[in-house]
């Protein structure tokens, strides 16, 4: 019986260390981790600008595709239509856009920054690139393009658009399984 003893590695014979005792180094922890903890220190940054970032997500939005219609660019962004409205409805009594009547059709409205939007966006890119530049100080450049690559890719077995932000993609999925 001792040499089957010696030999039998049952669960109360192997001593393995508490999931207290190990580090986790699960993907998805990791990223849900820092993902919390990069919204949080962004919130932070744009907070003396009073901008929030899914405004800063918008604005930047529209200065890309400036005179799209409100409803190409929350598609684009995948942002519900009656969510966008409320988001530009906000920042147009803000003075940051305006909607103005679209040249081709008398429905749409095409978005566009005031001067007041430019400037506060230029002042939000600043201290998103200074956020950025902190998050990556440790890796080299080469480093960093590998993990935005990597990330994408992970971002991409979830299904999610590069360029749009998850928030966005829940949100339109949320509405739809409510409109069904």
């Amino acid at each position: 019986m001792g040499a089957r003893a010696e030999n039998d590695t049952s669960a109360e014979d192997v001593t393995s260390p508490t999931l207290a005792e190990t580090p986790f180094k699960a993907v998805g922890f990791m990223v849900s981790s820092i993902g919390y903890g990069v919204s949080r220190r962004f919130h932070h940054v744009l907070a003396p600008l009073e901008l929030e970032p899914r405004e800063f997500a918008l604005l930047r939005a529209v200065a890309a595709a400036e005179g799209q219609s409100q409803q190409a660019i929350g598609e684009r962004l995948q942002i519900p239509p009656s969510r966008m409205v409320a988001f530009v409805d906000a920042l147009e009594r803000r003075g940051l856009l305006e909607r103005r009547q679209n040249p081709h059709d008398r429905r749409a409205r095409a978005l566009h920054l005031t001067d007041d939007g430019r400037e506060l966006l230029g002042r939000a890119f600043v201290l998103a690139n200074g956020l950025e530049e902190q998050l990556t100080a440790s890796l080299s450049q080469a480093e960093r393009e590998q993990l935005v690559e990597l990330l994408r890719r992970v971002g991409a077995q979830l299904g999610l658009p590069a360029g749009v932000h998850a928030a966005h993609v829940a949100l339109v999925e949320e509405e739809d399984g409510q409109g069904g």
